[in-house]
């Protein structure tokens, strides 16, 4: 329940290697819009919202229109608040896959969430991401992979009891199939990153 565990996300600070791959795909792929006139971004799963952060240091942030969207209501909360001022962001507490975005975005980016989506409801979050983009927009999923140490370390935690709650549900992808899948819905390839445990995708309309 992340409604449960917002005192302890408000709190959360991405560690060195997390911070380095938004920079690497995210940060990266947004430089690379930098001569564009306004800049769309979307965030799924934008918790309260620790990424807009980053992305407000960027030289030209205010070009970016950024909308974050959380299915949790006490972290969107805390988002509208640590956020206020900030007149080109808006929060929205709202459930992804019926989200009507009636606009369309340059950037559709995932960080941590697919971790916590069902392996058959892969394509259908692409699909989304894929009909909310402008022509040549970008999907970054960053994540940790199925078949790494640390999914291994919280498999077995699970089954010890010896992590807390809210890792209950967590269940990490394969980058692998995620690849494919991009491929399969005829999503561009542009790169694949790996940071220590995490790992990052990007696609391309």
């Amino acid at each position: 329940n992340f409604d449960r565990a917002t005192p302890i996300f408000a709190e959360w600070e991405p560690s060195k290697s997390f911070s380095e791959i938004f920079r690497k795909s995210v940060l990266d792929i947004l430089n690379s819009l930098e001569k564009k006139g306004r800049i769309g971004v979307l965030e799924v799963g934008c918790g309260h919202g620790t990424w807009l952060g980053a992305i407000n240091k960027l030289d030209f942030s205010k070009k970016i229109r950024y909308t974050g969207i959380d299915f949790s209501e006490k972290r969107i909360g805390i988002a509208k608040k640590l956020f206020k001022k900030n007149r080109n962001a808006k929060f929205l507490a709202a459930d992804y896959l019926s989200y009507d975005a009636n606009k369309k975005y340059d950037l559709v980016f995932f960080a941590e969430v697919f971790q916590y989506v069902n392996k058959g409801d892969f394509s259908k979050f692409l699909k989304k991401a894929k009909s909310m983009l402008k022509k040549n927009g970008c999907i970054i999923i960053i994540d940790k992979d199925k078949h790494s140490l640390h999914s291994l370390k919280v498999f077995l935690g699970k089954h010890l009891k010896r992590l807390p709650y809210y890792y209950r549900h967590v269940h990490y992808p394969s980058f692998s199939y995620l690849t494919r899948l991009g491929k399969m819905l005829e999503l561009g390839f542009i790169k694949k990153i790996k940071v220590n445990e995490f790992n990052a995708l990007v696609l391309k309309k």
